[in-house]
């Protein structure tokens, strides 16, 4: 059991692993004898650390953090993303508005003959732009 030990203390601190399960297969035992392990192993202060909530890992208190410098990369919008979006909305807008003032004209026509016909191939000609500024919104090209 000592031969154990030493081994889940090198795998630890020298090989910098902290999942339970990768200490169960590599040293070839359960993952409850392993957890078992390091409750005694960090209760005699051998190791410092403390073991999560789920029992899944072993995280030592004097991890190093890399000395290597942080690079912030600026983030670049995928192709697929930078499809512009308002000429479709604009007409999708533009052909509501036709279509909402002929179906005002339809109802304020009255007997005016001419007035009824000329809100009839407004609303029309309005419902055409808005089905055109969907269509050209749904031409968004989806990531392959």
């Amino acid at each position: 059991m000592t031969n154990m030990r030493e081994k889940l203390v090198h795998l630890i601190t020298v090989d910098d692993l902290s999942s339970v399960q990768m200490f169960s297969s590599k040293l070839g035992i359960s993952q409850e004898e392993v957890r078992i392990l390091l409750t005694e192993l960090t209760q005699e202060g051998t190791l410092d650390g403390y073991l999560t909530e789920d029992e899944e890992r072993y995280f030592r208190h004097d991890a190093k953090v890399s000395e290597a410098p942080v690079i912030h990369r600026k983030e670049s919008i995928p192709d697929f993303m930078k499809f512009d979006t308002r000429p479709g909305r604009i007409a999708a807008i533009f052909g509501l508005a036709l279509a909402t003032i002929g179906a005002y004209g339809l109802m304020n026509a009255g007997d005016n003959l001419e007035m009824e016909n000329i809100s009839a191939v407004l609303t029309l000609i309005g419902v055409v732009v808005t089905i055109a500024g969907a269509f050209y919104l749904t031409m968004r090209k989806t990531p392959s």
